[in-house]
């Protein structure tokens, strides 16, 4: 097969999929590591996916978000162990933010202690916790159809009112300055949670590290990180700056 065939057949790949591991392309491909490796390497120096452990992805752009539809089959078995590690950070009878977010969402189901005090601003979440019989309080603003989460200077004037003993957020990006993401309005918002909180935790997957997106929300030094990250260069990076708990 020739070289530029192999490349079309990739970028196929991985813009059907989003990412492909090493093993599927060779498959795909029907040829050797190396081969595809030096391949992976062209289209990375092009701009046109980006390399990483074990494949490749599509390219994020700064603005570019999934849905919560999109995000809930992505990374579950990890994001699962994240909210249980969150889940056993909370105590009885505190008051805590869950941000909207799928792994956020799974937090949820793990909670088990005694007179707890909830606030969200996921319409979601807010359904979930009251079906679990927790106290909720839902904050209002506007709605952002992607991820159902309610966000804007209604939601921040709220949040600006109330004081949390943890929150626990999710994010899309994380490098070793910054936790960022695509949306101006919801930055806003969780600038005001993480301000308003005595600690906050960042609920991150191994997807979500080493990315930068459009809007920085905090400096790493203002949370903690909790993480599957197996990366250990960057992990030591954190470390330096912030505490990371990781599983």
């Amino acid at each position: 097969m020739l070289k530029s065939e192999r490349k079309r057949l990739i970028l196929d790949k991985i813009h059907s999929d989003g990412v492909a591991s090493l093993d599927d392309l060779m498959q795909l491909l029907a040829t050797s590591e190396s081969t595809v490796r030096r391949d992976l390497e062209e289209l990375a120096s092009q701009g046109l996916l980006r390399r990483v452990h074990g494949g490749a992805e599509k390219p994020k752009l700064l603005q570019e978000e999934l849905s919560n539809q999109q995000k809930s089959v992505k990374n579950v078995q990890a994001k699962k162990c994240l909210a249980q590690a969150a889940a056993s950070l909370i105590a009885d009878e505190e008051v805590i933010f869950i941000d909207a977010g799928t792994t956020t969402s799974l937090l949820i189901k793990e909670l088990g202690q005694k007179n707890l005090t909830v606030v969200t601003n996921s319409i979601q979440h807010a359904n979930d916790l009251a079906a679990k019989g927790i106290e909720t309080i839902m904050i209002g603003g506007f709605v952002k159809q992607a991820t159902n989460a309610n966000i804007g200077l209604i939601a921040v004037e709220q949040i600006n009112q109330l004081n949390f003993d943890k929150a626990f957020l999710g994010i899309n990006g994380i490098d070793a300055n910054s936790i960022t993401t695509p949306d101006m309005a919801e930055a806003m918002v969780k600038k005001a949670i993480i301000k308003n909180a005595k600690e906050t935790y960042i609920l991150a997957d191994s997807s979500k590290l080493d990315q930068v997106y459009f809007v920085t929300v905090a400096a790493v030094e203002e949370v903690t990180i909790i993480s599957n990250q197996t990366e250990q260069s960057l992990i030591a990076l954190l470390r330096e700056k912030t505490k990371v708990i990781t599983i």
